[in-house]
């Protein structure tokens, strides 16, 4: 890539290549409280995997993490879930590792949330080293860093206050112990430690101690981040923009790294929200877009260069069943072109990073040519008049006669192109909004009669008549101009006119290509039927 238009993944690998590590590990965690999301998934593994990229390219050795926090307790039933409210109590404050699972054929409520994305993430392109916080605490992992934190609890208060402008007493233990009795850790409250096992109560009123060791007791979520990092040896990291707020987790988390655990924190970037119509995605709320969902509908490319085209501290607004959708489909599309050198950018700085954008958005290495293109528009349009997989041999003829496609395509380009299609199908089904919805025109009745002008019927007439002589969508396209101009009416005027007669909508895909779709003899017979 060239060095004058730094990908901003670069910039961040120069960054941590100063810590001079041997292995540069780059880490997201998650909890699998409730649904993983493309939320989660920006700041926790893309993020995170284009850094390790950058790192990779460069010759450095990496590894990818994601840690599952599987030891947090369920503080909240998720939309969606099937819990009835006085079944809540089973799960609620129960650490999700123990919590039965919602659904049947799962071990427990964390292998059921892991499941929603742990057999896809590699169909993203994504080589991740899952890690269980459960499992690292049962195999004695964090069990020095407990016995030091519990031992400079006075320490991690003072920095905590200080960082936090809080007045937590010094008394205040940094561990959460899951009691013996109800099995939840959301309602414990660690009262002494003597050195050897820390004495608890909660709130089900049973009290006891307990050592904290070997998956017994984890510490609180803002110690436990701190001695993930030093567990895990974690070089990078990003998160959600809330927690960099100022005296926030980050703060914290790097005051106690410096000042109680004498080590470095990791280099950390943040990362803003993915919203979703306006409003922050949330696993728990149940406003999300799962990876399932998405692979349902566009490619796993498409993902990667939304989250790799914009730098991390960029707002993403996206909705299946909005124009940022069809918009993505069409800056993808235009970024293939432009790297392939079939269309220029408005100049060389911006040609240079829509080129970085696609070809990082890529599973694998480019093609030497480039691949025969189908519009997302217009798959969105063939899969409505077609069932893209039965019919799919009828769909090969539309598309060299609309110019798409030239001659006889490969075995991988016709695979993408009935994946296209079948996804396009999949988002009119689900998600698309009216104006996508397109079929042609079964009755012209009198209102849209009464919306046709005199002067577009006549340009009718001589457009019947030259598109008998046209062959393809490109000359049924420059027909209907060369009508307009010969009828002295306004092309737009007459295009307008002719959506309304075929589709009963103002706009519409190419005219070209929607004849060719619709059959030319069909369409012909509409428009003298208009004109009449």
């Amino acid at each position: 890539m060239s060095s004058e238009h730094f990908f901003w993944a670069e910039k961040v690998a120069e960054e941590i290549t100063k810590q001079r590590k041997k292995e540069y590990v780059c880490e997201g965690m998650w909890s699998p409280s409730g649904f993983f999301h493309i939320g989660n998934a920006r700041p926790e593994v893309f993020v995170p995997h284009a850094v390790y990229h950058a790192l990779v390219e460069k010759g450095f050795k990496a590894r990818q993490n994601l840690v599952i926090d599987d030891f947090d307790p369920i503080d909240k039933i998720p939309a969606g879930i099937p819990v009835k409210k006085e079944d809540e109590e089973k799960f609620i404050g129960v650490p999700c590792k123990l919590a039965p699972s919602p659904f049947k054929g799962h071990k427990c409520w964390a292998d059921y949330f892991t499941s929603q994305f742990a057999g896809l993430i590699e169909s993203f392109g994504i080589d991740l080293n899952v890690i269980s916080a459960f499992d690292s605490y049962k195999k004695g992992k964090f069990n020095d860093l407990i016995v030091f934190s519990l031992n400079n609890s006075e320490k991690i208060v003072s920095v905590w206050n200080k960082i936090a402008g809080t007045e937590k007493p010094l008394s205040f233990l940094p561990i959460v112990v899951t009691c013996e009795q109800c099995g939840k850790s959301l309602f414990t409250n660690a009262i002494a430690w003597d050195r050897k096992k820390v004495q608890y109560e909660c709130k089900c009123g049973f009290k006891g101690a307990v050592s904290p060791l070997n998956g017994k007791a984890k510490l609180h979520w803002r110690v436990h981040w701190v001695a993930n990092w030093i567990v895990n040896d974690v070089a990078f990291e990003s998160g959600g923009k809330d927690h960099f707020s100022k005296g926030g987790s980050v703060d914290m988390g790097r005051a106690l790294m410096q000042d109680v655990f004498n080590k470095q924190p990791p280099f950390q970037i943040p990362t803003e929200f993915v919203q979703l119509h306006g409003a922050k995605i949330s696993g728990s709320v149940g406003n999300v877009i799962t990876l399932p969902q998405w692979l349902q509908v566009a490619a796993p490319e498409l993902l990667r260069f939304m989250f790799f085209s914009y730098k991390p501290n960029t707002a993403i607004d996206f909705s299946f069943s909005s124009d940022s959708f069809v918009l993505l489909n069409e800056r993808f599309e235009r970024a293939e072109r432009i790297f392939f050198g079939a269309e220029k950018a408005e100049n060389e700085k911006l040609g240079e990073k829509i080129k970085q954008d696609y070809e990082i958005a890529l599973i694998g290495k480019p093609a030497k040519e480039m691949p025969a293109q189908l519009p997302f528009s217009f798959a969105v349009f063939l899969a409505q008049l077609f069932d893209p997989v039965k019919q799919f041999n009828e769909i090969l003829p539309v598309l060299r006669e609309t110019g798409h496609i030239e001659g006889k395509i490969g075995k991988n380009e016709e695979a993408m192109f009935k994946e296209k299609l079948q996804r396009a199908k999949a988002w009119v089904e689900q998600y698309a909004p009216e104006k996508f919805k397109m079929q042609f025109l079964q009755q012209l009745d009198s209102g849209i009669k009464a919306q046709i002008s005199p002067e577009a019927k006549k340009a009718f007439a001589v457009i019947a008549e030259k598109l008998l002589k046209t062959k393809n969508a490109g000359q049924i396209q420059q027909a209907i101009f060369d009508s307009a101009k010969e009828s002295n009416v306004q092309p737009i005027l007459l295009f307008k006119s002719l959506y309304l007669i075929l589709l009963g909508k103002e706009r519409g895909p190419k005219l070209g290509s929607l004849i060719i779709a619709f059959g030319k003899e069909k369409c012909i017979e509409r428009i003298k039927e208009a004109a009449a």
